[in-house]
This record gives structure tokens, C-alpha cells and sequence, in this order.
């Protein structure tokens, strides 16, 4: 059985985009945080006077809060 061009083209995998490791994609996406935000707090922790690294720790390690109105249970 002869396999037509349409059939070719189902078999070859796409090549998928991996992000590098450290980089603060990677990072906002282990720790579930969105990179907007990781990347808003870094800058804010920088003009503040922290080191880069230092300020992604920092923004790393504080968790998101709850947003917009609060619910009643």
C-alpha cells in the first residue's frame, strides 16, 4: 500500500520550543506564577536596591493573593 503526501505529512512530529533552563519563563512556570507578574516584582525589588538574583528569590518566594472581590462562603 502506497502512502499518499497527506499521510507523509501526519507522520512527521513537529519540533516543539522548549524554554531554557533558569530561565524566568522556566522559573514562573514551576513555581506557578505568571511571568508578568514575576517579572513586574523583580523590577520593582531592583529599583529598590536588591541584586537581580537576590530580587528573583524574593519575588519567587512570595506567594500570589487571592484577587478582586472577596467571596462569601
Amino acid at each position: 500500500m502506497k502512502i499518499t503526501p497527506y499521510e507523509q505529512r501526519v507522520l512527521v512530529l513537529k519540533k516543539r520550543n522548549a524554554p531554557k533552563e533558569g530561565s524566568l519563563t522556566t522559573k514562573a512556570t514551576l513555581n506557578k506564577v505568571p511571568v508578568g507578574t514575576l517579572k513586574t516584582r523583580i523590577r520593582k525589588l531592583v529599583e529598590g536596591g536588591l541584586d537581580r538574583d537576590r530580587a528573583i528569590e524574593v519575588a519567587l518566594g512570595r506567594p500570589i493573593g487571592p484577587q478582586g472581590r472577596p467571596r462569601k462562603v
